[in-house]
């Protein structure tokens, strides 16, 4: 009897997170979902992250699922208030769980699976992903890990109700070795995935300090009038500039400091950037940021880009 009650409550926790998702229309037939400026915790839910949705006359396309089943499934809840449509695809922008971890909901509704080469790398059914880890057993509830149905080397275009949907993968490592955007030509909307934040710093640790600057400038290249990061609620068309000049400013103080002979066990006291210091997640996340650049920008050459 006891088991069966536990049993009962599980199910009830699981099922009765609630996300409180609002959509924010963005552009025409564009909708999204902005996370909280913060790590993964259980009282968000890991609801920290920026999820979109794309209106067409066949479906939606969901770009990055989310953190949960739970939230994919309220995320769906509000695009049918919306109108009453299938989901026709999902496109996982890179393989950081925090961006798919709702494809088992969408999947469970006959939705396609799109993502980059490393989600068929690194991830791997049945694994303990770091959500999780982060959230335990009630909150991550019926979330499951899927495998997608096409996997994105570097370029796919879809044409869906008659738009258009261009997905690249701009350099060959940026925020992490698969990062995809997703562009709608037509609509000159531009969904970055990771490769832009603000408001908030990013993180390094799976990428490149020089890719991601290289993936920065090819975005502001293609002249989109609406982007939206990853994490962060700027959309317009200046919403890789914070990034940038954070960014472009560190590779300069590590190359200066290199040039100083300025130690591994130095670099993180010596490159601090005071001015970013009321940036969220400054104190968890900038050091580690500068020790990673100094990593890979002992080895660059400028003259070899």
């Amino acid at each position: 009897m006891r088991s069966i009650i536990a049993l009962c409550l599980f199910l009830w926790t699981a099922e009765a997170y609630e996300y409180h998702l609002t959509p924010v229309k963005v552009s025409e037939d564009v909708h999204c979902f902005f996370g909280a400026l913060e790590n993964i915790t259980k009282e968000n839910g890991g609801n920290m992250v920026n999820t979109c949705f794309v209106q067409t006359k066949q479906g939606f396309v969901v770009i990055d699922s989310g953190p949960t089943y739970a939230y994919a499934k309220q995320a769906y809840t509000q695009m049918q208030k919306i109108q009453n449509l299938p989901v026709k695809y999902v496109i996982d922008t890179h393989d950081h769980d925090d961006h798919w971890l709702g494809n088992s909901f969408y999947k469970s509704k006959g939705a396609l699976l799109i993502g980059p080469r490393t989600y068929e790398q690194n991830v791997v059914i049945g694994m303990e992903t770091r959500m999780q880890r982060s959230l335990g057993s009630e909150i991550y509830g019926k979330t499951e890990i899927v495998n997608l149905d096409t996997v994105v080397d570097h370029n796919l275009t879809l044409n869906v109700g008659g738009k258009i949907f261009e997905i690249q993968q701009l350099v060959a490592k940026a925020h992490t070795q698969g990062d995809l955007i997703v562009y709608l030509p037509g609509e000159k909307v531009l969904f970055a995935g990771d490769l832009v934040f603000n408001g908030r710093l990013t993180s390094i640790r799976d990428g490149s300090i020089i890719g991601s600057i290289k993936a920065l400038a090819k975005i502001d290249a293609l002249h989109p009038q609406v982007i939206i990061g990853g994490h962060g609620y700027q959309t317009d068309a200046n919403a890789t500039k914070a990034l940038k000049a954070y960014l472009l400013e560190m590779k300069e103080e590590v190359l200066d400091a290199l040039d100083n002979d300025i130690s591994m066990e130095e670099i993180t006291k010596t490159v601090t950037m005071p001015k970013y210091k009321k940036m969220k997640l400054y104190d968890v996340l900038h050091s580690r940021n500068v020790f990673e650049a100094y990593r890979e920008l002992e080895m660059y050459d400028e003259d070899e880009e």
